[in-house]
């Protein structure tokens, strides 16, 4: 069977691909944006793509030249995204959750020549340590960003470039979470994957559909949720930069979306403020989680509280999006779900061959959105990577009935007595705890005696006050859920856990 990558042709623009598509010309006069008080339709979108393509292309800049995007979730955002790779040129989207540093580390690494971003940005950045940065474009201020665009109306428009659909679209940074950011790079062809395997075969988005996500567009879940997927069903989508679940609940009760895009701990504290700051479902048909496991206590308390399933999937940034997933109807909570259509999904065990159902092994994926490598990491690239093949990191056991159950990363995973601890098994169960809004599991070491123990350092529901009554009885319920040797030796209360850029659970930053 031809693949999706296999029936697009040797010249291949994804910008034009998308934005000069049948039923993008359909849905001319349709929104295709909200952005708080404002809606942009698609003609509109489209016009203001082609004129940021218009001002880039009078920077004088080359093509595959990078163009570093630090800005919240924005329409600024979309149109310096997709009018630069209509001209050719590579957009490289930056968390704006990245320290000072790592921004400043990225913009040297991936040697952009033009960075779009705000005021507040450009005061905090040593901008000019990075001898590559040629312009800095500003969305507010004096020439802000908007005003350079519009004085681009009485200029021809360019065509879109004629690129390859295997050569460099845009880069993703990694989170970083165990060293320097890595530059992903992928082509062309890579979200047209994603989003017929995903979005279409998968979820069944469709133009009626709204969507918001949590994750942020500079993170390859948020990327394909709101810039792409939405977009290639002709739906319309939130851009939003809801920092906190009360901003959460009144974006949804204000846009009204169909799908909501979540991730674990947004999940856990939509729940935890039920009681305070209902949040009123109604308008959604599909709630989806990645980014990490989804502890089965919030899955059934979201459908008990909300009689909504949570459709749990996991993805790379590797592959761009997600290539696990469950399916409305078909959800088994404490899973990523079966393969996505068009991704081989394998586990495996240190020799390469295929365990068996039940027997935890590495997590091997095949499928045609996998990445081009990572930028000046050849050795990481050679890893990671073999032919459309890459090993995950993860570890993961699978069912009789094929589902996927995700055990940990490799580095997570520690023996205690000679026992494998398995994390995600013990903080299952903690979550359970009345009292626990979010937990993680780590191991500490004796330094004296080298003896390793299990800490689990616990966040508490709102109200909730840290003591040492309450540390007895979370051990005490571990006792009972747990085989001794799971049993967390000391519980630590803080206020929150750490957590990367892209939202995960830092634990790094615990151990």
């Amino acid at each position: 069977m031809t693949s999706i990558s296999e029936q697009l042709p040797e010249i291949f623009n994804v910008a034009k691909y998308f934005w000069e598509s049948n039923l993008v010309q359909e849905r001319q006069e349709a929104i295709a944006f909200y952005h708080q008080d404002e809606t942009y339709t698609y003609a509109q979108v489209s016009s203001f793509i082609r004129r940021t393509a218009r001002l880039l292309s009078d920077l004088g800049l080359d093509r595959e030249n990078r163009i570093a995007i630090l800005l919240p979730d924005s329409p600024e955002f979309v149109f310096a995204f997709w009018g630069a790779i209509w001209m050719g040129y590579v957009p490289v989207p930056i968390n704006s959750a990245c320290s000072q540093n790592e921004i400043d580390y990225i913009l040297q690494d991936s040697r952009a020549k033009v960075l779009l971003t705000n005021q507040e940005w450009e005061d905090k950045l040593t901008l000019f340590q990075s001898c590559f940065l040629r312009h800095v474009l500003l969305t507010d201020g004096e020439n802000a960003f908007a005003s350079l665009l519009n004085q681009q109306t009485d200029k021809p428009l360019p065509s879109a470039a004629a690129t390859s659909r295997d050569e460099a679209a845009f880069w993703l940074y990694t989170s970083g979470s165990t060293g320097l950011p890595k530059g992903v790079v992928h082509v062309h062809q890579s979200m047209v994957v994603c989003a017929e395997q995903y979005a279409k075969a998968t979820l069944n988005l469709c133009k009626d559909d709204i969507t918001y996500s949590v994750a942020k567009i500079p993170f390859a879940y948020g990327l394909g949720n709101t810039l792409y997927m939405p977009l290639a069903v002709g739906a319309a989508t939130v851009l939003s930069d809801a920092s906190n679940a009360f901003d959460i609940i009144n974006d949804i009760h204000c846009y009204r979306p169909t799908v909501f895009f979540g991730i674990p701990s947004v999940y856990a504290n939509l729940l935890a403020i039920q009681d305070i700051s209902p949040l009123e479902v109604s308008s959604l048909r599909l709630c989806v989680s990645a980014a990490e496991q989804l502890p089965k206590s919030i899955w059934h308390n979201w459908l008990v509280t909300h009689n909504q399933e949570i459709c749990e999937g996991i993805g790379t940034t590797e592959f761009l999006h997600i290539f696990l997933s469950n399916r409305i109807g078909d959800c088994k909570p404490g899973t990523s779900g079966r393969p996505v259509p068009g991704y081989d999904v394998q586990i495996i065990d240190e020799k390469g061959f295929p365990c068996p159902p039940g027997e935890i092994g590495d997590l091997r994926v095949k499928g045609d959105s996998l990445m081009l490598g990572y930028w000046n990491r050849l050795q990481k690239t050679r890893e990671a990577i073999d032919g459309y093949t890459m090993r995950t990191g993860d570890k993961y056991v699978c069912d009789p009935d094929g589902y996927f159950r995700f055990m940990g990363r490799k580095d997570e995973l520690f023996k205690v007595n000679g026992q494998w601890i398995l994390p995600l098994e013990i903080e299952d169960i903690l979550h359970q705890h009345s009292q626990i809004l979010e937990v993680a599991v780590v191991p500490e070491s004796n330094q004296g005696e080298q003896l390793t123990q299990i800490i689990a350092y616990v966040s508490l529901q709102p109200g909730q006050v840290p003591s040492s009554q309450l540390e007895n009885s979370i051990r005490k319920f571990a006792t009972q859920k747990l085989p001794h040797f799971q049993v967390p030796k000391v519980v630590k209360f803080v206020e929150k856990l750490p957590r990367t850029v892209t939202d995960k659970i830092h634990r790094q930053k615990l151990v």
